[in-house]
């Protein structure tokens, strides 16, 4: 299969050494040296769990073309996605998938199909990797191949496309998941990694220095958002994930997960690198969130408010970049 990856960093370069390793015939967009980098020594990846490192040779572009791809993806910061939807709606394909962050899940696909002169079907994915670029070489963090968890907006994936994602990946250890209601999900994920994002901030990109009870307060402030979003009649995505943070045996294990990523070189990787490297798109997330909130203005979230209180004003926060 034909595959276009728009934007080749640590999440892009993974799920293009996914899909070469299936046969797929990828190309990427990639841009200014990076791209460079890619023509000349391949697309580099250290496999950080696996300790391996792999070297693959997809196509290398700079800007979108008129060849015909079978699934294009876009792998993008928030903020960084508006500013290319022109460019998918135009893309020679029946399927785009959004990978990322994304709380503006409707209002994209709406610009897309809008703008776009065929058929195209507008999907929303999220895979699990995390990682670094650094000298001409990504490192990653995953299990196995990584995992994707992709949906349609509000409804089930058309059993086609569905069908043709599973081809895409046929081969693969990469673990994909199918999602009824996207935005929902993606709403859910924010609300959870807000209040890491918060406490990242506090303590100034290290993790480590958090104590019981800020990470206590962590997980108090993301059950806040939980509640918040349930209020507003959004289906909890995965469903049941609510139980992680409710008092009991499974919020244990999620305490102990928080205390592994804070204490960790490999939470690190997860969790600060991001917050170091990514602040707009952080800020872009939290100012979005905010705007959900105000459609419930009086809806009680104290340990969410106290710890987004404990971390820097936004704009400190960009100085220091």
């Amino acid at each position: 299969m034909k595959i276009l990856v728009y934007g080749a960093g640590v999440i892009g370069g993974q799920l293009c050494h996914a899909l070469s390793a299936c046969g797929n015939d990828v190309t990427v967009i990639a841009r200014g040296a990076w791209a460079q980098t890619l023509r000349t020594s391949g697309l580099r990846i250290h496999h950080y769990i696996q300790r391996k490192d792999t070297v693959d040779h997809p196509r290398v572009i700079e800007t979108p073309d008129d060849t015909h791809y079978d699934i294009a993806f876009a792998v993008m910061q928030y903020r960084q996605m508006e500013k290319i939807l022109t460019s998918l709606a135009g893309l020679n394909t029946p399927v785009v998938v959004l990978m990322g962050n994304n709380l503006s899940v409707t209002e994209m696909e709406e610009r897309i199909l809008a703008d776009s002169s065929g058929s195209k079907t507008v999907l929303f994915g999220f895979g699990s990797t995390a990682g670094t670029r650094e000298n001409g070489m990504l490192t990653t963090v995953h299990i196995g191949d990584g995992s994707l968890t992709i949906g349609k907006a509000r409804e089930n994936v058309p059993e086609d496309v569905k069908v043709k994602l599973e081809k895409a990946f046929y081969g693969s250890r990469l673990s994909v998941t199918f999602c009824d209601n996207m935005d929902a999900w993606l709403k859910y994920h924010a609300a959870f990694i807000l209040p890491i994002v918060y406490l990242c901030y506090k303590t100034g990109c290290d993790l480590r220095k958090t104590t019981r009870s800020e990470r206590k307060l962590l997980l108090d402030a993301a059950a806040d958002a939980y509640h918040l979003l349930m209020a507003l009649g959004y289906p909890v995505r995965p469903a049941g994930d609510e139980k992680t943070l409710e008092p009991g045996p499974i919020r244990m294990l999620s305490a102990l997960v928080v205390y592994a990523a804070a204490k960790s070189r490999l939470g690190a990787l997860c969790t600060t690198e991001h917050c170091l490297h990514a602040p707009a798109e952080m800020e872009d997330l939290d100012k979005a969130f905010q705007e959900i909130r105000a459609k419930m203005p009086a809806f009680p979230m104290p340990a969410f408010d106290r710890l987004r209180g404990m971390m820097p004003a936004w704009e400190t926060i960009r100085a220091k970049q």
